[in-house]
């Protein structure tokens, strides 16, 4: 079914192009999206198909496509069909200041481009994502909506490949496929990648960070340093604090890294780590981005709260409990598992397909639980970072923030860790049961995902 991808992509873009001809025939800058998917997603299918390995080559091709197509479709579902309200699109008025940056490129020529780089990275972070959707915006010539759609649809889709990459880099080619396929058809991923929401981008770019920090086995190389550049920039630019955390992340990696490289890794790590830290320290950024956070918690609160409210998607939880020792849990559990599953029949549709699934992560923890030691112990090196990560993001979220309103959306941040570790759990259960009925004597190796390698 995955070899499908490239006829599926051929489909869903003959099917996008005659909606957007009905829904968008009074709105020129809408149609711009549809050359602009065929250009994304061939552009991206002929780069992919150049993996080394042929099979897993053909595997990223369609299942880049198949993800693109899924994405794009619900895209136009949103707002071809009239239907983003009813799916929740709240936080997604920030769509046409891709095109307040277009106008000021149009007004003031390169200076305008000049300042609003600069703008963006120096003085309004959490607003980067309009450079980004910028870019396809000018060539539309105004708003577009559908635009920012398709390009945060490729942006997710791209996730999937780096989520297939990196779980191909830590275990194996079939765990790596299954983790591919779980994020294609997740359907939290698939809502924020089709929406005009910054969500996703701020997701590939650090998932796509943490997979450079690890490609290589003996620790960063300078090749990857160069690459992890822009992304760390776009992170900043996007969500500003996250840099913090993946900054953390490096440093981690730079440590543990094989003891026979360990000097080496951790002299250029620090090199960088630290250049960076100099940077923004010495400009001022720092101790500004901590004054912004605080700024932010008490600017945003009542919003979050009319958020959860409206949704159904948390509550404020230190507000109610005195105690931390009791709030911090609990809105640990409101974090990961709200809205509940009694929660499905109230609130938005949104919150009806969060409950639905919660109960899937449930599960997901179940099913997965037998593979934590592989995680925690065996795997612990390759997957440090991403632990540092995840539990740091988690955290901020759950207490630093003192808001679970939105905890669907962040949540969606770690998702692709619990992916990895029912993806493992799997490949160890076909292994384990192929020796088990004597299919495949062969398999007694690789019953091990550690062995893989």
């Amino acid at each position: 079914m995955i070899k499908a991808g490239k006829l599926v992509f051929l489909l869903t873009f003959f099917a996008f192009m005659v909606q957007s001809l009905i829904f968008f025939s009074d709105n020129s800058d809408e149609l711009l999206a549809i050359p602009l998917v065929l250009i994304l997603g061939g552009i991206a299918a002929y780069f992919l198909g150049k993996d080394t390995d042929p099979e897993d080559a053909e595997f990223q091709t369609n299942i880049f496509l198949w993800a693109f197509s899924i994405r794009i479709l619900v895209g136009l579902i949103l707002y071809g069909w009239g239907l983003a309200e009813l799916f929740g699109d709240e936080d997604a008025s920030g769509y046409p200041a891709g095109w307040k940056v277009v106008q000021s490129w149009y007004t003031d020529g390169l200076d305008g481009v000049v300042s609003s780089v600069i703008s963006l990275v120096f003085d309004r972070q959490n607003e980067g994502q309009a450079l980004i959707w910028a870019i396809p915006t000018m060539f539309a010539g105004g708003p577009s909506r559908m635009i920012v759609s398709v390009t945060n649809s490729f942006f997710g889709a791209m996730l999937v490949v780096v989520v297939f990459r990196l779980t191909r880099r830590i275990f194996d080619a079939p765990t790596a496929r299954i983790a591919a396929v779980l994020i294609t058809v997740w359907s939290s991923i698939i809502l924020l990648s089709a929406s005009t929401q910054k969500e996703i981008l701020v997701i590939f770019f650090e998932w796509l960070i943490l997979y450079l920090l690890i490609r290589s086995r003996t620790g960063i190389t300078v090749r990857d340093g160069v690459w992890a550049i822009p992304a760390f920039i776009a992170v900043f630019m996007i969500r500003f604090y996250a840099l913090y955390l993946l900054a953390a992340a490096a440093i981690f990696r730079f440590i543990i890294s094989k003891p026979e490289f360990l000097l080496r890794n951790i002299a250029f790590g620090a090199v960088i780590v630290a250049s960076l830290m100099i940077f923004l320290t010495s400009s001022g950024l720092v101790q500004r981005d901590f004054d912004r956070i605080d700024r932010l918690n008490e600017r945003v609160e009542d919003w979050r709260e009319n958020v959860s409210a409206s949704t159904g998607s948390g509550v404020e939880i230190y507000s109610e409990y005195e105690s931390t020792s009791v709030a911090i849990p609990v809105a640990t559990v409101y974090f990961f598992f709200a809205p509940f599953p009694w929660e499905a029949f109230s609130g938005s549709a949104r919150n009806a397909f969060g409950a639905v699934e919660n109960i899937f992560i449930i599960v997901i923890i179940l099913l997965g639980f037998p593979a934590i030691k592989i995680f925690f112990k065996d795997k612990f090196i390759d997957m440090a970072p991403i632990f540092v990560f995840c539990v740091l993001y988690a955290g901020m979220h759950i207490w630093g923030l003192s808001n679970v309103g939105l905890a669907w959306r962040h949540k969606q941040t770690v998702m692709p860790l619990f992916f990895m570790l029912l993806a493992v759990a799997i490949t160890q259960r076909r292994a384990g049961l192929a020796l088990l009925t004597n299919r495949r004597r062969t398999e007694r190796s690789s019953l091990s995902v550690i062995k893989a390698n």
